[in-house]
This record gives structure tokens, sequence and C-alpha cells, in this order.
């Protein structure tokens, strides 16, 4: 449909030049006959106002000597015209048939009383191609050049829609497109209903967990209230036991819901609300402090410089608090946090010596509720959404995370934040 539309645009701008071509031809063609005899009258007008001196002092037998000596000796013909009447309302010089050279003539007064005639100069030897070049090429070359400029119109739109395209692919469901001016044709239109129906979809999904989860409060509530007044010293061992394995399926519900709503808060904002010059260095240290007092395996961190970026003090910390909790599940003696910077770049490495991640698995670890296998199972703790939502929060800002293996042995996350 896109190109039969080209195409009709195409034929009518065809049409539509082809029509007014004749009007411009003819313009063009006239302005520059007026600007050619303007150049020829003044390559004669040095000869005029010669024979206009001299003409006085001479009579009729040798002005006309005169007129006949140049002739026989230069490449000029001059010869009188029969005096007319009118002669003192002529023009001084005046141009005939300028483009031929053949029939060209160019008329001369003199002293207002007589009329004498050039034989042709001949034009600059360029006036026909230029000619040629106002009745043939230069259409073409408009032809051309309006095509060239239509096409960068149309890439100009094109890279709008592409631009549009990447942000929502990037997880900005509000990403729209003109569908005025800068409209192509339908597909702006049909872009920006698909880019509506997977942001309904998606809100409406979001809505559904968050209400999902608030609910899920009050029964766990409940059931933890209902757990707290029984008397454990009076019962089973083996019951004993059982309502200790309840307790701890309601704290990890609890984290659950807990978990759900942050990811899903994180899920709706497209940037940070409360973005600030941040020092990031001065906080991811303060942050390893606090955290080395709840983890289990010893944390280091490392900086050579003061770095500040742009940044949600609140998310970081988050960003900090997952990996490094997330280290300290899997880590067998120690934590490694570094920053440092680097042509416009700041990196963030949280990195441990635990078992390290399958290179095949790398790519899953940050889907929400994603578990891997082996020491990195369920019974480690955790509800499979930490990753998931430093990877929201990275988004929001404009960075990136991956996964490698560390030197230490274990996983090694990189985080690289832009200027």
């Amino acid at each position: 449909m896109l190109l039969v539309r080209f195409t009709l645009k195409a034929i009518l701008f065809i049409i539509v030049f082809f029509q007014i071509y004749p009007w411009l031809s003819s313009v063009a063609t006239q302005h520059f006959s007026t600007s050619l005899k303007k150049d020829v009258a003044l390559d004669y007008l040095a000869y005029v106002y010669a024979l206009d001196a001299a003409r006085p002092s001479l009579s009729e037998t040798q002005w006309y000597d005169l007129l006949e000596k140049i002739s026989v000796n230069t490449n000029l013909t001059i010869k009188p015209l029969a005096t007319i009447d009118g002669v003192a309302s002529a023009p001084k010089i005046k141009v005939e048939n300028i483009h031929d050279e053949q029939l060209q003539t160019v008329t001369a007064k003199i002293l207002d009383k007589e009329l004498i005639q050039f034989s042709a100069l001949g034009v600059d030897e360029n006036a026909e191609f230029i000619l040629t070049l106002i009745q043939f090429i230069l259409p073409l070359t408009l032809i051309i050049l309006s095509f060239f400029v239509y096409t960068l119109w149309l890439q100009y739109r094109l890279s709008l829609l592409e631009k549009a395209s990447q942000r929502l692919a990037n997880g900005d469901l509000s990403s729209r497109v003109d569908t005025g001016f800068k409209a192509l044709g339908r597909v702006n239109q049909t872009f920006n209903h698909m880019a509506e129906k997977l942001e309904l979809m998606f809100t409406r999904q979001r809505n559904l967990l968050r209400a999902i989860s608030h609910e899920l409060k009050t029964p766990l509530f409940r059931l933890q209230l209902k757990l707290e007044f029984i008397e454990l010293d009076e019962l089973p061992v083996g019951t004993k036991q059982s309502i200790k394995n309840l307790f701890k399926d309601c704290d990890e519900m609890e984290s659950l819901i807990f978990e759900i709503l942050e990811f899903s808060k994180y899920e709706l904002l497209a940037t940070p609300a409360d973005l600030s010059n941040v020092n990031l260095s001065e906080l991811i240290e303060n942050q390893v402090q606090t955290l080395s007092q709840h983890c289990k395996k010893s944390i280091s961190f490392s900086c050579e410089v003061p770095i500040y970026i742009s940044a949600s003090t609140i998310g970081i910390q988050r960003v900090i608090n997952n990996l490094v909790f997330n280290a300290d599940r899997y880590a067998t003696q120690h934590i490694y946090v570094s920053l440092s910077q680097s042509d416009r770049l700041t990196h963030l490495i949280v990195e441990d010596d635990g078992v390290g991640i399958p290179e095949e698995k790398r790519a899953l670890i940050f889907q929400p509720f994603y578990r891997l296998d082996e020491s990195r199972s369920k019974e480690t703790g955790g509800v499979g959404l930490g990753l998931a939502i430093v990877q929201e929060i990275l988004h929001q800002h404009q960075a990136s995370i991956m996964v490698e293996s560390s030197q230490w042995g274990g996983a090694r996350f990189v985080i690289q934040f832009t200027d």
C-alpha cells in the first residue's frame, strides 16, 4: 500500500511539473536573453561612442569612407541605414535575434540623427549550451532534486518511527509517533494503536498483580496472627516442626508479596522520580558498610576517586542491596564491590567467589521468578525477583547490566552508567 501511494505521488508530481514547465522555461529563457542582450550591447557600445565623437567633424563622403574602411580592415562590418522618421526616439543600441549569430542584428543611433547597422560579433559560444541547459537539463535536474528531497523527507519520517519503535522495545510503552504532517501514511496510526494496546495490556496485568498481592496481605496476616497464638510447648514434636515450617512459609509469602509490589512499582516508572547529582562512591561505600553487618560473608569495596552521576539514591541503594544479598547467598567466603570511571562511562562491579552462573543461563536470570538449579536454588532463599528489580531500576537510569565469570570463581555483575 505504501509503495502504491509513493508511486501515485511520483506520477502526480511529474504531471504537475510538466504542466508548469513551459512557463518556467519561458521565464528562464527570457531572463537569460535579456542578460545576454545587455552583454552584447556593451560589446558594441565602445564603437558607437567612438563613431559618435568622430561624426561631427566628417562630411558625408568622409563618413561613408570611414565606415567602409572599418568594414574592410576589421572583422566588423558597418553599413549606414536609410534615415527614417523617429530616429531621435530610437534606442541607442538595439539587439535582435540574439540567439542566432547568422540573423543577429545590432542597430546603433549616431548623434540622434542617423542609424547604422553592425554585423554580428557573435555571442559567447556557451550561450547555446546555456539555452540547452535551461530547456532540457534543468528540468531533469529539478526532477532528480525533487525526488532526492522527497527521499530525505521519507527517510526522516522513517527515522522518527524507528526511534519510537526502539523506545517501545526498551520498555517505554508511552512511546508514540506523530499522526499529522510527519506521518508515514497509516503506518503511524497503526503503530500508535499497537502501542496503546500493549500499554493497556501491561497496565492491566500489573494492576492485577498488584491487586492480588494486596489482597493476599489480609489472609496472610490473619494466618500469621493465628500461628502466633499457638502454644508450641503443648504440642507434639512433629506438630511443632510443622508449625515452624508454616512460619517459614508465611515469611516467604510475605517476602514474595513485598517483592512483587516493589517490582510493579519500578516497572511502572519510565524514569526515576527522585533524580539528583549523587556522590556514587560515597553512597556505595556507606551502603556496603551497612550491608556488612547483615551479610554472612565478608565484603570489600574499592574506588580510587569520587564519582558523581545523576541517579536516584533509593534506586541505587536497592540495586546494591539486591546484588550484595544475592552474592552473599552463593559466595564461599568473600564479596567484592568496585567502582571505576573511564571514557565517560561509570562501571559498578559486584562479584563473589562462589560457583558462578552457567553461560547458557546468564540471559535468563533477570527474568521474574527465574531460579537456577543446584546451589542457586530455592533452598538458598529469595523469591526470584531481586535481579529483575535491579534490571528495571537500571533501565530507568539508562544503564546496562551484564553477568560474566569472576576471576574469583563466582559470578561477576557489571553495571555500566553513561554520562
